[in-house]
């Protein structure tokens, strides 16, 4: 690619070989064509690298930053100082993006120059594709802005986002204390300097499955949040972040030494992730909850909540057959 792109998509993957293909292919079907789509191999053991080597020859806007394993945030600042558009869209590995997604967020910035970063509705589906639920904020930008800094209501995917890219280089970019939560780090320090603005639509879709990070890596991940939001009492009252900072450094490197990087693309450990998916999707009157609560109950027999949502699953799958009858 010879021209300077509008667009910059950043992408960091590991070990995602049976999704990347899809996550890719909706970013290089966008209506949107003025854009380059960098992905980030963070040290792929899975035959990823060599697929994505294989994209790369097929569409020059697709560019490969093969590395060692750093984990997510390192391979975000990485292909973010590799950006070359005026704007800069997140997309992750395993999620897929409308056709229409970063033609209407460029279009939002254009419409609002108050904006620093836009998002949009999302969509949670299941393992197996089933629909959990849709997340939306305000269309009122400065609503909006003010749910996220005041009521910790932001993004409701790190990969739905889009941002200017000279606004990330003014907030200092994502920083690499935060090996979780480097979104919600960012995504403040952005609200402090700009709004914040929404596609209504559903533009975005995202996976909760058992082996992702929110499961496996939950407690440290609520640990990186506390300090998120403690470094953000410290910017509003003037006062110096240095010892947040150094408290999430500390988390980091604990997380390094231990390699839970490399562990948490294995099974999950803990059933809560496998029991939130089975009770969504009882709520929502799916059927297919029973298969994924029977999972909690083998791992864990005295889980109780498990037991209240299959009986209810079970119902409502009698009362379906029942109507059918």
């Amino acid at each position: 690619m010879n021209t300077r792109p509008t667009v910059s998509v950043v992408m960091s993957v590991y070990n995602d070989a049976g999704r990347i293909e899809s996550s890719v292919g909706s970013i290089l079907g966008q209506s949107f064509h003025d854009l380059e789509l960098i992905v980030i191999d963070d040290g792929s053991t899975d035959g990823c690298s060599q697929l994505l080597d294989g994209l790369a020859s097929e569409d020059p806007r697709l560019r490969i930053l093969h590395q060692e394993n750093t984990g997510l945030t390192r391979a975000l600042i990485h292909g973010c100082a590799e950006a070359r558009g005026e704007f800069i869209a997140r997309q992750d590995s395993d999620d897929w993006s409308h056709l229409l997604r970063i033609a209407e967020q460029v279009a939002l910035f254009d419409k609002d120059p108050r904006l620093g970063f836009v998002s949009c509705t999302t969509e949670c589906v299941g393992p197996g594709g089933e629909h959990m639920s849709f997340t939306e904020r305000p269309a009122d930008p400065e609503v909006a802005t003010h749910g996220l800094l005041h009521n910790r209501q932001g993004p409701p995917a790190h990969g739905s986002v889009m941002f200017r890219k000279a606004l990330y280089e003014k907030v200092g970019g994502y920083r690499e204390e935060f090996y979780y939560s480097q979104d919600s780090d960012l995504w403040l320090r952005m609200g402090e300097q700009a709004l914040i603005g929404y596609i209504p639509n559903v533009r975005y879709r995202y996976i909760k499955e058992p082996g992702s990070i929110s499961g496996v890596g939950r407690p440290r991940q609520l640990e990186f949040a506390r300090l998120v939001h403690a470094c953000r009492v410290c910017r509003v009252s003037g006062t110096s972040e240095s010892e947040c900072l150094d408290e999430a450094r500390k988390l980091m490197e604990n997380i390094r030494s231990e390699r839970l990087g490399s562990q948490i693309s294995g099974i999950d450990k803990s059933p809560e992730i496998t029991y939130l998916i089975g009770s969504q999707l009882v709520k929502n009157g799916d059927r297919r909850a029973i298969g994924y609560l029977r999972q909690v109950i083998t791992a864990r027999p005295m889980h109780w909540r498990a037991w209240v949502r299959l009986v209810q699953a079970i119902l409502i799958t009698s009362e379906e057959k029942r109507d059918d009858g």
